[in-house]
C-alpha cells in the first residue's frame, strides 16, 4: 500500500515512524512542529498509518502519545545513513528513495543494526534500563548483561552506546554490533548513580593540542593548513570518554616524545603529558606508558 503514496504522504508517515521507532513515543503534535500542518492534518496522517500497520502504534491516553510497540514492523523503508545522521544532526529525510544516486558517500565496512539501534534508544528516551545479550572477546558467544544506557556516539570507526554496566558496577562503552538481542526492562528503575549526570567521564571535557608530526616538519604548513590550524595547533574539545577513540581513529601519535613512524601518522598530541584518562590507553603510542 505503501507503494500508492505520494512523496509528501511517505514524509509523514516516515517521521512517525521515526520518532515512534527510535524514541518510543510519537504525537501528533511532533507532526505540526515539523511539517507546520494542522492539528486536524495531523489526525489524518495518524488515521492513514494506523490503516496501514495497525499494530505498530497504540495510543496511551494518560500520557497523549502513540507507543510504539516492541514487536512493531516498520513500513517505511528507511536509510540507514539518514537515520544516523538525524539522530546526532536533527531531522530531515527519513526515507530511502530506490532513485537517490548520491555523490558523496561515506565509507564504512558495516552499517549499524537498526533494529538494536532503535531499542536502545527507546531506552535512553524513555528512560529504563535493557537486557542485552553482548558478544565479547571474553565471551564470544555472547553474555547477558543489564545496561542502563544514556547516549550512543560515532567512535569514528563504529557505534558505541554508553551505559551503566550492572554487571562491572561502572559506566562503559558497548558496541552495538556486538549486541545480538535485547529486551527491556521498563518496570525496572533507574537508580541516581546510575544516570547521566554523575558518568563524569562522560561529562568531563578535555582539550586536545593537535600539531603536525616532528619528524614531518617539510610539510608541516601543508598539515597546518589541511587541519585548519591556528599557529600551528588545532584545539579540539571531547567528551574524556571518547577522546581515546578520536585519537585511535585518527592514527595520532600520542607518545609524549614524539616516537612514533609512519606514513599514516601525520599529528601528534602536543599536551599528551598533560591529558591523563582511561580512554587515552587506545591512542597510537601510549601502550608501555603505564596510562
Amino acid at each position: 500500500m505503501t507503494s500508492e503514496l505520494s512523496g509528501y504522504q511517505k514524509e509523514l508517515l516516515a517521521h512517525i515512524e521515526f520518532i515512534g521507532r527510535f524514541y518510543g513515543v510519537v504525537s501528533r503534535a511532533d507532526l505540526v512542529k515539523r511539517f507546520d500542518i494542522s492539528e486536524a492534518s495531523a489526525t489524518r496522517t495518524f488515521q492513514l498509518y494506523h490503516s496501514i500497520a495497525p499494530d505498530n502504534l497504540i495510543y496511551r491516553p494518560n500520557i497523549r502519545r502513540y507507543e510504539w510497540q516492541d514487536n512493531a514492523s516498520p513500513v517505511i523503508e528507511v536509510s540507514i545513513n539518514k537515520c544516523l545522521s538525524t539522530l546526532t544532526d536533527g531531522f530531515g529525510d527519513s526515507f530511502a528513495h530506490a532513485t537517490d544516486n548520491p555523490f558523496a558517500v561515506k565509507n564504512s565496512l558495516f552499517h549499524v543494526n537498526l533494529d538494536i539501534l532503535a531499542g536502545i534508544t527507546r531506552a535512553i528516551k524513555r528512560k529504563y534500563p535493557i537486557t542485552i545479550n553482548y558478544l565479547s572477546k571474553s565471551s564470544p558467544q555472547g553474555a547477558t548483561r543489564q545496561i542502563v544506557p544514556h547516549s550512543i556516539a560515532d567512535s569514528g570507526l563504529r557505534w558505541h552506546v554508553r551505559a551503566f554496566d550492572r554487571k562491572r558496577n561502572e559506566f562503559r562503552d558497548f558496541v552495538i554490533n556486538r549486541v545480538s538481542a535485547l529486551s527491556p526492562c521498563k518496570s525496572h528503575e533507574i537508580l541516581p548513580h546510575e544516570e547521566r549526570a554523575v558518568d563524569d567521564a562522560w561529562n568531563t571535557i578535555v582539550e586536545l593540542e593537535l600539531q603536525p608530526h616532528p619528524r614531518l616538519g617539510k610539510v608541516a604548513t601543508m598539515i597546518e593548513f589541511e587541519y585548519q590550524m591556528v599557529s600551528g595547533i588545532l584545539k579540539k574539545r571531547i567528551r574524556q570518554a571518547l577522546a581515546g577513540y578520536l585519537l585511535d581513529s585518527w592514527n595520532i601519535d600520542s607518545s609524549p616524545d614524539a616516537s612514533l613512524t609512519g606514513q599514516h601518522i601525520l599529528l601528534h598530541l602536543k599536551n599528551s603529558q598533560q591529558l591523563n584518562f582511561s580512554s587515552k590507553r587506545l591512542a597510537p603510542g601510549i601502550h608501555g606508558y603505564g596510562v
